[in-house]
């Protein structure tokens, strides 16, 4: 039998309108990921979200190598977006493992937006399910991701 685990949810208040909240989300993740949040060998140099159902979600090294992070299955701005993460426990990315990460950006009063990641689908991670959604809940994780993402939309507003 398979173990029900709970989606992570976490939820950002920028100064942005939902336009722009979603292009700094998608268009420039580089701008505001942890820096430390990388499989690759070298440092990041770029994050990619192509822009289109199917779309790869990637990282360009510093090195010239290329890390998968999952692909796009939903892009419809600036409403939200859907991504997979396809990271295993070992933090090296598997064809067959598929999470799911969803991104709502919903207008709120005085030009703001909220924005809320859910990351859900963690049975996929098996025997290892229960461990990873302790790591994707703790601070320095999700939260702080979502955090980086939040200080640079203060700075973009």
């Amino acid at each position: 039998m398979t173990q029900t685990i709970q989606p992570i949810r976490q939820s950002v208040s920028v100064p942005l309108d939902p336009q722009r909240a979603f292009d700094l989300f998608a268009g420039d993740m580089t701008a505001w990921w942890p820096a430390e949040h990388h499989i690759g060998e070298t440092p990041i140099k770029e994050i990619v979200v192509e822009p289109f159902v199917g779309g790869r979600w990637f990282t360009r090294h510093e090195g010239g190598e290329e890390t998968s992070t999952g692909f796009v299955t939903a892009y419809d701005p600036p409403r939200g977006l859907t991504l997979t993460w396809q990271l295993g426990a070992d933090w090296a990315y598997h064809d067959d493992l598929v999470t799911t990460i969803e991104v709502r950006f919903t207008p709120t009063d005085g030009g703001r937006t909220l924005v809320e990641l859910e990351h859900r689908d963690l049975e996929a991670f098996g025997a290892d399910a229960a461990q990873m959604h302790e790591t994707f809940d703790a601070p320095d994780a999700w939260g702080r991701t979502l955090s980086e993402y939040a200080r640079v939309a203060s700075t973009r507003s």
